[in-house]
């Protein structure tokens, strides 16, 4: 006769040793700094003070980990969109593959003049850096090649300045967009600005008038970047 305190049918329930386990322990460990507490009632507008770490902490995981604009972020975050955009430009961060992109960043045929400016910007500066190199290292001194460092180093300096630069005549009248688009002209009102800001034309090596040409060169109109979209499909 079975114990009457025995249960009539098995448990489910089983008791595991867990000694022969190791144990492992957990360390507390101290939050990340935020910086200075928060102003009561948010920044007031016009505030210098600056943005406590938490704010750019938010800010950067809403960037990397969520498709939201700009401005959604500044309005979630309390920062203004500007300078939303200029930490994740000075921080590197990189964007949600899904979010929605700035026209000014996009590569290919679909880069604005903005960025094509750009481009020939750095472009042009890492050319002159590297005609100093080689003229640096070289044990001779070749006159052209120190003329064509020259005007390349006055081209860079100039595209940086963009519309900062010294001009010596009046401004010329309002440009419309149709003035841009015609390359032959681009071109030559590019070449005329250089030759103000004190550029040799004659003296411009080959590889700086190919990346002036091609930051003054209108996409073409059947690129298939350039195409409309059709009607997508559901899967």
């Amino acid at each position: 006769m079975r114990y009457p305190a025995y249960p009539l049918f098995p448990s489910n329930i089983r008791v595991i040793d867990s000694s022969a386990d190791p144990v492992v322990r957990l360390r507390v460990t101290d939050d990340v700094d935020s910086g200075p507490p928060p102003m009561q009632g948010g920044r007031p507008k016009g505030c210098k003070r600056l943005h406590t770490n938490a704010t750019v902490a938010a800010v950067r995981r809403l960037i990397e980990e969520t498709t939201l604009t700009y401005k959604q972020i500044a309005a979630r975050t309390g920062a203004t969109h500007s300078t939303v955009g200029r930490w994740a430009r000075e921080g590197g961060w990189q964007r949600h593959p899904f979010a929605p992109v700035a026209s000014d960043t996009l590569r290919g045929a679909r880069a604005g003049r903005r960025l094509k400016l750009r481009v020939l910007r750095e472009k042009l500066q890492a050319l002159a850096e590297r005609c100093v190199t080689e003229l640096w290292n070289s044990p001779t001194v070749d006159l052209d090649r120190l003329i064509q460092a020259m005007q390349v180093a006055k081209m860079a300096r100039l595209q940086a300045m963009g519309n900062r630069r010294p001009r010596r005549h009046p401004d010329a009248p309002a440009r419309t967009g149709q003035h841009w688009i015609d390359r032959d002209t681009a071109i030559r009102t590019a070449l005329k600005e250089m030759r103000r800001g004190g550029v040799n034309i004659d003296r411009i090596p080959v590889e700086a008038m190919a990346l002036l040409e091609d930051a003054h060169t209108p996409p073409e109109r059947d690129h298939p970047a350039l195409r409309p979209r059709g009607p997508r499909r559901r899967v």
